[in-house]
């Protein structure tokens, strides 16, 4: 994409996501008709027939990026390693892609509740990734296709623009659907238009959410897949089990990049048994109910009792197993250093340009692990595109 091209897009979006800034500009009401999918297809290149053919094959999308999350370019066929049960495999097939292989990207927006918190002072979080995803998003190939999936928030916006909520499978008939705003669509701009004017409610079905995505997912056009999660982390309406979701997740061997919107625990907020591995504190007031007397009384507050507790343990099991990646982004008081700009353009980098690897690996071998054998603190991303997961 040009750097004029991309200036256009960035300056139309800035427009048509002006809506954050407060309620008197709304996008125009778009007719049904309008929310087809364009679709402009690239064909990736692919590697010789008699490799595809071969059962052992396997084909690795492959990202690597410096601590600052730069990509590492130019790097040769000889800067790998295949490695697997103590073997080094030899590399079969190679390809640098500076533009990023054409990809299926899956955008999970969360909409709860919760997104009304500050992220900054004076903006929430819902307003900070309406102001800063459009930044991030033309990183990403041209030829990628976007798909926008929201849940929580208020339906009555889709309606205007003549969308159909999807059924899922809830716990409560009072909890909003899960929404599938754009089908997959080359059409940067249109898929980010639907995410402006959008406000936050309810409860937070997130691993259901990611379930449906992932079917979702099975429909894309490209064998190289991702899915972007935006969420503050807490999700208690799910019917799906995080056992089973994580099962799913490595059964499909899509990444999975989650950007955690949420606060993490300070020294004071720790019970007396030190603090919680892994454990993000988000303020969400909680109860307990009197028996005896009929009335409700708070209970001893501890931070896990006091707060809704953001398990960040299972999210880091949701993105570990295809090469994905957890950011956190605490609130500003915690770390103004990390925002939400910052960990959006890292993630897009991570899928704007990698390396495609081959490999044959003998039956029995566990899956071959990618690494750059000549340089340190460089971090190595792999997923399988084609072969057994």
């Amino acid at each position: 994409m040009g750097k004029a091209t991309r200036g256009l897009l960035i300056f139309v979006v800035a427009i048509a996501l002006a809506a954050c800034a407060g309620e008197q500009n709304r996008p125009p009401t778009l007719p049904s008709a309008q929310i087809a999918a364009p679709l402009k297809l690239c064909t990736p290149a692919a590697p010789p027939a008699d490799l595809l053919a071969n059962p052992g094959f396997m084909q690795f999308a492959v990202s690597v990026t410096e601590s600052t999350g730069k990509p590492v370019m130019s790097l040769k066929q000889s800067d790998f390693e295949a490695r697997a049960g103590g073997q080094t495999l030899p590399i079969q097939y190679f390809r640098e892609e500076p533009d990023g292989a054409p990809t299926s990207i899956v955008i999970v927006m969360d909409l709860s509740g919760l997104m009304a918190g500050e992220l900054v002072p004076h903006v929430s979080r819902i307003e900070a990734v309406q102001k800063s995803l459009p930044d991030s998003m033309y990183r990403l190939n041209e030829c990628d296709e976007i798909a926008i999936l929201v849940f929580g928030g208020d339906e009555s916006a889709d309606e205007r623009i003549g969308q159909t909520p999807n059924s899922a499978p809830y716990q409560s008939v009072g909890q909003k659907p899960i929404r599938l705003l754009q089908p997959f669509t080359t059409d940067h701009r249109l898929a980010l238009m639907r995410l402006a004017d959008r406000t936050t409610g309810g409860l937070s079905p997130l691993y259901d959410a990611m379930q449906q995505r992932l079917n979702i997912l099975e429909s894309a056009h490209y064998q190289n897949r991702a899915l972007i999660v935006i969420t503050d982390g807490v999700d208690d309406a799910s019917a799906v089990r995080k056992e089973d979701l994580i099962a799913s997740i490595k059964k499909s061997g899509v990444p999975v990049y989650a950007i955690e919107l949420g606060e993490p625990y300070t020294p004071a907020d720790y019970p007396p048994s030190g603090p919680p591995a892994f454990t993000i504190v988000i303020p969400f007031p909680s109860k307990a109910a009197n028996t005896a007397t009929g009335k409700t009384t708070p209970k001893k507050k501890t931070p896990c009792e006091k707060f809704k507790c953001v398990d960040t343990e299972v999210l880091e099991k949701l993105v570990a197993p295809n090469g994905g990646q957890l950011l956190i982004v605490p609130h500003a008081t915690y770390d103004p250093r990390v925002t939400l700009k910052d960990e959006l353009n890292s993630t897009m980098t991570s899928l704007n340009h990698g390396y495609a690897i081959g490999v044959v690996a003998p039956a029995g071998l566990v899956r071959p692990e990618i690494v750059v054998a000549n340089r340190r603190h460089v971090k190595v991303r792999a997923h399988v595109v084609h072969g057994p997961q």
